[in-house]
């Protein structure tokens, strides 16, 4: 007796196999500030100690639209404070200031109602209001995010063009083909892609940007030693109300000379739910891994060089030692340890003994 029909496995099958990242679309949210603050550097309607004031809330054609923070507010406010600060209220009034018409330009040129072209099927378009009905109040949700839809793959590839020196880029999966004996046999080159917006506004998102890990709600992706840049987002999921949202965070790195942008998506995560949260974290591990793999050294300020997470250590040798003696000299040296097994004696650990490791990894030690 089969457990489904074979329409029903057909829809599970295309579930399984279904890319989120080029096949689905959703609301940005927070991250999508990024865009309207570049937007509003580019036409010269703000910049970056312009002062703002946020009382919790903005009335916009009648309607009161609330800050996330609100009943509270986060009072005076520079503009990069408010992009630190992620309040909404500093993002309808730089909105407000673009104009809903260059707004929607905008959209177009950074390619939200268009496919990246990213080599990959069945990609989809960003779900947009057509210009003629963006009144106020649209207008001012969509400056935080909210009352449209694009794939996290165009989020990507506009968020490159702000930090790349203002070129949209066509993602791609291939660099190079090697054949069997490691012999690269051939190199694909890309074209650079049209600019959008200039150079002087893309270096100037860059400083803002990373700010927001270092001093605003992106600080649990900050790894000493690099320059991160990025924005946090908590979007509540259609309908209103309904208490799911989607946790998300959009890093690059190194800030100065970006060579890694990712973002991280947790789709209605459970208990806390704000992206700067949870879905920082992730973000940190996975620059933490990214950055050295590429071969990108840390540089470590004077304060950084204290910190213990930046002291080397050599590996000491555990084989051999009985498990309560391997915990107690551990325990004199300051090295953590994670012993697995049952067993008396310390087999094997890993790292090994003699390699250089960060003063707070974790040494594991197998017991037999």
């Amino acid at each position: 007796m089969e457990l489904y029909s074979q329409k029903e496995q057909q829809e599970y099958l295309n579930q399984m196999w279904r890319n989120f990242t080029i096949n689905d679309t959703y609301e940005p949210g927070s991250t999508f500030k990024i865009f309207t603050s570049t937007m509003g550097l580019e036409e010269n309607v703000v910049s970056e100690n312009d002062k703002f004031v946020c009382t919790g809330s903005k009335v916009i054609a009648g309607r009161t639209i609330k800050c996330w923070r609100s009943p509270r507010s986060h009072g005076d406010e520079t503009f990069v404070q408010g992009v630190q600060n992620s309040c909404n209220p500093v993002f309808m009034e730089v909105a407000e200031r673009i104009g809903a018409s260059k707004f929607y330009d905008y959209m177009i040129k950074f390619g939200f109602k268009s496919k990246t072209d990213i080599d990959l099927p069945g990609e989809a378009i960003g779900i947009l209001h057509s210009k003629s009905n963006i009144g106020p109040v649209e207008l001012a949700t969509m400056s935080f995010g909210q009352s449209f839809q694009i794939t996290p793959m165009q989020l990507l590839v506009g968020a490159s063009a702000t930090i790349n020196g203002g070129y949209r880029v066509t993602p791609h999966l291939g660099k190079e083909i090697i054949n069997d004996t490691g012999d690269i046999i051939q190199t694909f080159n890309y074209e650079k892609g049209k600019q959008i917006i200039s150079t002087q506004t893309s270096e100037r998102m860059k400083k803002i940007l990373e700010t927001v890990v270092s001093e605003g709600g992106g600080h649990k992706a900050y790894i000493p030693g690099y320059r991160i840049g990025g924005k946090t987002a908590t979007s509540q999921k259609l309908p209103r109300g309904s208490g799911k949202y989607t946790a998300s965070f959009l890093a690059f790195a190194p800030a100065e000379a970006p060579k890694v942008l990712a973002l991280v998506i947790i789709d209605e995560p459970k208990g806390t739910y704000y992206g700067g949260v949870i879905a920082g974290p992730v973000m940190h591990e996975i620059l933490e891994n990214a950055l050295p793999y590429l071969g990108i050294e840390p540089v470590y300020n004077e304060a950084e060089v204290k910190l213990d997470e930046t002291q080397k250590m050599i590996v000491p040798n555990f084989v051999g030692m009985t498990s309560k003696d391997a915990k107690t000299f551990a325990k004199e040296q300051g090295i953590q340890v994670d012993i697995n097994g049952e067993g008396e004696e310390v087999g094997a650990q890993f790292p090994l003994e003699g390699e250089s490791i960060n003063k707070i990894s974790k040494i594991i030690l197998y017991t037999h």
